[in-house]
This record gives structure tokens, sequence and C-alpha cells, in this order.
């Protein structure tokens, strides 16, 4: 069984993208081979996390994102009053089969849980060789379920302004957060070093970012460093990190959502990435490294 095709103009189709930041953006290239084979027959809608919303316009102009609520069934509501036809879930969980139960066509990847809750299921992509690229297990569910071959490409994005209160000197940005916790955080006192050493070699003004759960992690940078640090961890939107992120000289950071977002048009920033994202990290380089073909890494 595969989607069906658009039978009216006005029963969307649905995609619900994940909620990590880094996989969020690893799923663009599915919404838009999801948009293209749509081809203005029905409208797309996303549903995404809350925390992304600011974003997604950015991202992804001219379809609607809906925030996921923070209580399921509170999506029901919205599904229904849509009339939205078929749901496709990239998110392996069963909160989200949850949330689609008022759709009559749900699809996603197979999961022991939730497969009785859904209308087909696909097992996820793998390879003799290694890992399948998160973006192209994302095409590869599509490509299952009806839809032609896509790439896993991202179109550039618009130019972000830099930001008002950044300094006229370049600076590097510093990532020490993780979701993940110890299994993809770098040391501080190896944090510190390296700081160090970039700002002598390159006069690099150093900048740490991160949300609000990594308020602490870069704490103990800041201290491990022990001299004068900009600390804007907790204190800005996605969005607004996204423009600090674009206009950095260099990046340093874990293999962890920030590094995902897509660089603008012109000077690509490079990123460094800790020893961790060899080492340490539970998901492997082949399969979750930035999907821009731009990106210096």
């Amino acid at each position: 069984m595969v989607i069906p095709a658009p039978l009216h103009s006005d029963k969307p189709h649905l995609l619900r993208l994940p909620n990590w930041l880094g996989d969020f953006i690893l799923a663009l290239p599915s919404v838009h081979l999801y948009g293209r084979w749509l081809n203005q027959r029905a409208p797309l809608l996303i549903v995404g996390p809350r925390s992304l919303s600011d974003l997604a316009p950015i991202l992804l102009p001219g379809i609607e994102f809906i925030p996921a609520p923070s209580f399921p069934f509170a999506l029901h509501s919205i599904l229904k009053k849509k009339e939205v036809s078929a749901a496709t879930l990239l998110p392996n969980s069963l909160r989200v089969v949850l949330e689609a139960l008022p759709v009559p066509y749900r699809a996603g990847f197979s999961r022991p849980l939730g497969n009785s809750l859904l209308t087909e299921n696909k097992p996820r992509r793998t390879s003799p060789y290694g890992y399948v690229h998160v973006a192209q297990q994302y095409l590869g569910l599509l490509e299952d379920l009806g839809l032609p071959k896509g790439k896993a490409e991202l179109s550039p994005p618009p130019t972000l302004p830099k930001p008002h209160d950044a300094p006229s000197q370049p600076y590097l940005t510093i990532l020490p957060g993780a979701a993940y916790g110890s299994a993809k955080r770098w040391d501080p006192n190896s944090f510190a070093s390296v700081i160090r050493e970039l700002q002598k070699s390159h006069s690099l003004q150093p900048i740490l970012l991160g949300g609000p759960g990594d308020v602490e992690a870069c704490r103990a940078v800041a201290q491990s460093l022990g001299s004068s640090i900009t600390d804007l961890s907790g204190k800005t939107s996605t969005l607004e990190l996204a423009h600090w992120l674009a206009h950095a000289r260099l990046i340093l950071c874990h293999d962890s959502g920030p590094l995902a977002p897509p660089n603008p048009p012109g000077p690509v920033p490079s990123a460094l990435l800790s020893p961790s994202f060899a080492t340490k990290s539970p998901a492997a380089p082949a399969s979750s490294k930035p999907a821009p073909s731009t990106a210096a890494v």
C-alpha cells in the first residue's frame, strides 16, 4: 500500500518531522520531495516541535507549520478540522502515532509498539557497508511508500542578517552541549585549550551558544577558560542561534543539532568537531554528518 494520490485539493497531506533540530534539518529534502510529488494537487502540512516555530518559515517558506502540542491527543481536533487525508510520520515513536490517529492513512517506519496503529509501515533502510545517512533513510521511506526517488540535497536558505550585537571582529562559536550528555560531550578543559589556541592563532572572539539545557556545559567551559567570554547559552531562540552560526568564522561543536542548519550563500564557516564525534557518539559519522556538500568539517 502506498501513499494515496490526492483526490481533493482541500484535503491536505501531512508530514510529521523529527523533534531534534539536526534530524529536522536532515528531513528537509523529504519535505521538498513530497511537495514536488503533490504538485499543488493538495496542500502539504508540516508538524514539528514548537521550539522550531520561528525557524520553520525560513527553511520551509510557503508551507504551513503546525507546532506539535505537548499532549498528543490535542492535535486531533486540528487534523480533523483540516481534514488531513494522509500522514507520513518520520519520528519512530508511539507518541507521534497517537498524534495522527484521526488521519485515514498513516504511514511510518516499522516500530514494535506502533505497527498496529499504522495503515502502512516500512523498515528503515540499511546497508551492508555501514549506516545509511539519516536524510537517505527519510527519503527511502517516501520511496518505499510510492514516491519517486529523491536526493539528499538542501537548497540554499535565505541569507540571514548578522546579529545586531555580534562583534565587529571575526568570532568563534562554541557549542559544548549535546542532548545525549556524556556520550557526546568533550571535556571542558579541552574546549578551553582549543579556544586559547584559536584566539592566539586567528584572533577570534569566542562566543558560547546553546539552549536552556546547555547552560551548565557552557558555564563549565567558561570556568575552564578562566578569561572573559561571551556566554549566550539559554538566551537565544533557534532562529537567533542560526543567525549567530551563519556569520561565525569557525564553529566548534559536537555531533549535535546546531551543526546541521544549512549555511547561507557566500563564505562558509567551517565546523571543528570534538573527538567524541568519532569515538563516543552513538550515531556513526556516516549516518549523521551534515547534508550540505558545501559544509567544511
